[in-house]
């Protein structure tokens, strides 16, 4: 039983940082993305 748990948790990390990595990308992106769309309407 436990090795199970041990294995389950140790395939969902990978995928839980995957997800965190792609989530905090994606914020970042959008937030480059409003900032060069702010600079390019200023000026």
């Amino acid at each position: 039983m436990k090795k199970d748990i041990a294995q389950s948790h140790a395939e969902e990390a990978p995928r839980g940082m995957s997800l965190e990595t792609i989530i905090a990308v994606g914020v970042f992106g959008w937030m480059a993305l409003g900032v060069v769309m702010m600079g390019l309407g200023i000026w």
